[in-house]
């Protein structure tokens, strides 16, 4: 079986979850380390490299090497106290705009949801089944 690596950001959170070989890239954005650890294992395990961000800043500085690798990026919608998930797809896609977008959200008034339609990204409630982002991940 390969080597998973794994590197930590000085705080402590999942930078980078890869195997040696290529792999499809995912990008998550999530400021809770137990989802985004959760989201990590499901997408390493699929059998992609994972990249995590805290928020957009940190999003734009850890994928800015990557840009052209990328396939997918998912976002909560609520990310602490800075801009949204959202936002900060936005100004991602355009410098990757063959990366798929995933939104999720915890909440249930529907401003994620209409903000991901506006936006032409897909949208699932947390917490989101495994069964559920793998499908995801494998629709063309």
């Amino acid at each position: 079986m390969p080597c998973v690596r794994l590197s930590t950001l000085a705080h402590g959170s999942v930078l980078f979850v890869g195997m040696a070989n290529a792999r499809p890239l995912a990008l998550i954005i999530e400021d809770n380390p137990a989802s985004a650890e959760a989201l990590a294992f499901i997408l390493s395990d699929w059998g992609a490299d994972v990249v995590h961000a805290q928020d957009g800043a940190e999003a734009k500085a850890v994928i800015a090497p990557r840009l052209d690798d990328l396939n997918w990026i998912i976002t909560d919608f609520h990310l602490g106290d800075g801009a949204d998930g959202i936002s900060v797809v936005k100004r991602l896609s355009r410098a990757a705009p063959q990366a798929r977008v995933l939104v999720l959200s915890g909440s249930f008034h529907g401003r994620a949801t209409t903000a991901a339609d506006l936006a032409g990204y897909e949208v699932m409630q947390k917490p989101a089944r495994a069964e559920a982002i793998v499908a995801w991940l494998e629709r063309a």
